[in-house]
């Protein structure tokens, strides 16, 4: 049997090559030829959109002597039709052999036929298989008009979702967008495939509002367009897992990057007020007089206050020649309460001072002042000259008072005695 097989392969490769041969000694000047090039697929099915050229010697006495077509697609009966024309040099002997080939992908199949010698179809066979993509929504839903690319070459999916491709066996590359969203991934082929990609539907709900948590007239940039955002509100539906964008009001601008898998609402906050010093109160310890400074950064929304971001600054007045503004050593000892300590000074000694204090935005609040450096333990307040006011208007209303009394008591002493007379 061995022997049998081997001889009919001799046999075969001496017919091949007696035609090809034969085919260098056929005097086929200025032929033309006419067939249909039908691409199959590994089970013999036609193949839509495989490439097909053609090689064929063009005849010519100058310039190349083989002319290659350019690429063309198969049809959806995977055929791609050719007329060609060789123009009959009197020079040299004219090739008549005619090389096909097809791809699609990493796949190729070709094929040698001779002019005139052949059917009107040509088979060439790929090692394809059918993949069918189909893109739908969480919901089971399809949807239409999704673009799927396959190795490069991209389809819209129809009613039913579906994008058909012919692709070789291993491991392809595929992306599936549509409206905003996108999958991508790997398949392995082995076989014909129906492969499901889910692309999910979120609806998407973003505010802008100021640290008190009022609406903005904000503005907002994503997928590439800008919307207003009316009373501060947008919302929209999306496909896809996540989305960026920019959010701009006063000229200030915030970045939003949602995992829609975790959270489909935002709230985008601008906090455009300072936070606020609420009191400072100087204490003396031994001759250093320290500085404590009670802040608050008030809103639903508001930013914070910035540690790092405060600072005092003093110079000892009356000014000497070449002295200037110096920076006092300041700490946090709580959130909303700072230290400033100022280096061992004379209890009659003038400070002035300025505080600067900033939120997490940037925002900052000034405020300036003067204090006397007072004796050891002793405490003045942001508010001691009110309080001192406070203090002579109480002394002064006592005094009325006691002298009332004395009046009334001198007035009714009188009385008494002349009653008794």
């Amino acid at each position: 049997m061995c022997v049998i097989m081997k001889q009919l392969s001799l046999v075969l490769f001496l017919v091949l090559l007696a035609q090809f041969v034969s085919a260098a000694e056929i005097d086929c000047r200025g032929y033309t030829d006419s067939f249909d090039v039908r691409v199959l697929d590994a089970k013999l099915r036609p193949v839509e959109g495989a490439l097909v050229t053609v090689m064929f010697d063009r005849g010519a006495s100058f310039g190349e002597q083989y002319f290659v077509t350019e690429p063309l697609p198969t049809n959806a009966d995977g055929i791609r039709h050719f007329s060609i024309a060789n123009q009959g040099t009197e020079t040299r002997k004219i090739d008549c052999r005619i090389w096909i080939n097809a791809t699609l992908g990493k796949a190729k199949a070709t094929k040698t036929v001779i002019a005139n010698s052949h059917g009107q179809f040509i088979d060439l066979n790929l090692n394809v298989y059918l993949l069918d993509m189909i893109v739908d929504d969480q919901n089971g839903k399809p949807i239409e008009n999704a673009t799927v690319t396959v190795n490069g070459i991209s389809k819209l999916t129809g009613k039913d979702g579906r994008a058909r491709f012919y692709t070789p066996p291993g491991l392809i590359d595929y992306v599936a967008s549509y409206y905003r969203g996108k999958e991508s991934g790997k398949i392995y082929i082995r076989n014909d495939t129906n492969y499901e990609i889910v692309l999910r539907r979120h609806s998407v709900s973003i505010d802008s509002v100021d640290d008190e948590g009022k609406p903005v007239e904000a503005t907002i940039f994503i997928f590439n367009e800008s919307f207003p955002m009316t009373n501060g509100h947008y919302e929209t539906e999306v496909f896809g897992d996540t989305i960026e964008g920019t959010v701009s009001y006063a000229g200030f601008e915030k970045t939003i990057v949602m995992d829609l898998d975790r959270r489909n609402t935002s709230v985008v906050v601008f906090d455009l007020r300072p936070p606020s010093i609420k009191s400072t109160e100087i204490t003396v310890i031994g001759k250093r007089p320290r500085m404590t400074i009670r802040v608050a950064d008030d809103g639903k929304y508001a930013s914070g206050v910035n540690v790092s971001g405060t600072k005092v600054i003093y110079r000892i007045l009356p000014l000497e020649v070449g002295s200037g503004w110096s920076s006092a050593t300041t700490f946090a000892t709580s959130l909303d309460t700072f230290v400033s300590d100022f280096p061992e000074l004379e209890s009659d000694k003038t400070i002035e001072f300025r505080i600067e204090i900033r939120d997490n935005e940037g925002n900052t609040a000034v405020r300036e002042g003067r204090f006397v450096v007072p004796e050891s333990n002793v405490e003045i307040t942001q508010d001691q000259t009110q309080t001192d006011k406070n203090s002579q208007i109480l002394y002064i209303a006592i005094v009325v008072i006691i002298i009332i009394v004395a009046v009334y008591i001198v007035k009714h002493a009188l009385g008494v005695g002349k009653n008794e007379r």
